[in-house]
């Protein structure tokens, strides 16, 4: 049976959760870390810790390089609770952008193998990658211009070159503790990238600048 994208975005989730304790182990994280956004052959350590949560859903590059960011962080198992991304404006939803092919009702059906955080907060009003780097800029002090430039390029770039630039990025961002992706939604983006590029590169620029626009505006 094939699975459902509301199944999908469940495992991303539950994924993500996994590594995070994972990672609370010092050996395992430094494995994970190994894998710097390189091609799954090029990453031999990271397959014994992995392969059990990626069977069934493909896209074996994204889960990696998505398992070596969250290994960057040193902090999280040591988290009391859920693992919680920044958002744009506490206790209110981003706006969201138009659905795309790929993306899931704003509701999840009763009883559907989701975790809380997808029932909870819609899918595409969570924060993607172009929200988060605008959220660099605007709590943290990271440059306008450059961040822009970055958003720039990341959304050109193929699979080959995208994810070595992200582990760059966010070690740039962790530098300031500007980095508490929405690790879930960045990987349905990456595991997505090869086949909707265009969609999702348009929404990542189109949140980045709508969100900065707005946190901005805020602190004026």
């Amino acid at each position: 049976m094939p699975v459902t994208t509301v199944q999908r975005r469940a495992h991303y989730d539950d994924f993500v959760h996994q590594v995070i304790t994972l990672c609370a182990l010092n050996g395992i994280r430094a494995d994970l870390k190994s894998g710097f956004g390189r091609p799954v052959a090029e990453c031999p350590r990271m397959p014994e810790h992995l392969t059990r949560h990626i069977a069934g859903f493909g896209a074996r590059r994204a889960h990696y390089t998505v398992a070596s960011l969250i290994a960057l962080h040193r902090d999280l198992p040591h988290q009391q609770g859920p693992y919680t991304p920044e958002q744009p404006a506490p206790g209110k939803d981003q706006d969201a952008t138009t659905p795309t092919a790929n993306t899931a009702p704003q509701s999840v059906p009763p009883g559907s193998p989701t975790v809380a955080s997808t029932a909870e907060r819609p899918w595409r009003r969570r924060p993607d990658l172009g929200t988060h780097l605008a959220i660099a800029v605007a709590r943290y002090g990271f440059k306008e211009a450059t961040m822009t430039s970055r958003v720039k390029t990341l959304t050109t770039l193929d699979t080959s070159l995208l994810h070595p630039r992200l582990w760059t990025l966010t070690g740039h961002l962790n530098s300031r503790g500007a980095a508490r992706l929405d690790f879930a939604v960045l990987l349905e983006d990456l595991a997505w990238w090869d086949e909707d590029q265009l969609e999702i590169a348009a929404r990542w620029r189109e949140n980045y600048f709508l969100t900065l626009n707005t946190l901005t505006s805020k602190e004026q």
